[in-house]
């Protein structure tokens, strides 16, 4: 993995049903793409669910579950919200809904065209 591929960030709640649907796709995509998941919540019961991934992701905790979706992009602060962005820090793009192996690669591939700086 290059150093300036794009980071994929999910935002993760234990109490949200839809992000748990995402741990297959989040898996199969761990060991190849940069992750870093925002806990949102309960941290401790998060990061028993996303257990598969503790050696593959960088975990972020906020408590604020909606201040940081809003200051991540998703002006509503509903889950699931992920975002793909550059090594610089330059948005890509975002996805409110449950990802799956397609909707990665879309939010990665993103990261090829012309750069937004962040809202």
């Amino acid at each position: 993995m290059l150093a300036d591929s794009p980071v994929l960030e999910v935002y993760y709640a234990s109490t949200c049903e839809p992000c748990r649907k995402e741990l297959p796709a989040l898996t199969q995509v761990a060991d190849g793409t940069k992750l870093v998941i925002y806990v949102l919540g309960n941290a401790e019961k998060a990061k028993r669910e996303l257990q598969a991934l503790a050696d593959k992701a960088v975990f972020i905790g906020d408590a604020d579950q909606r201040a940081a979706l809003r200051t991540a992009g998703d002006a509503d602060g509903i889950l699931p919200f992920a975002r793909s962005v550059r090594a610089n820090g330059t948005l890509c793009g975002s996805w409110r809904g449950i990802l799956t192996l397609d909707r990665i690669r879309t939010l990665l591939n993103s990261c090829d065209e012309p750069a937004r700086p962040l809202p």
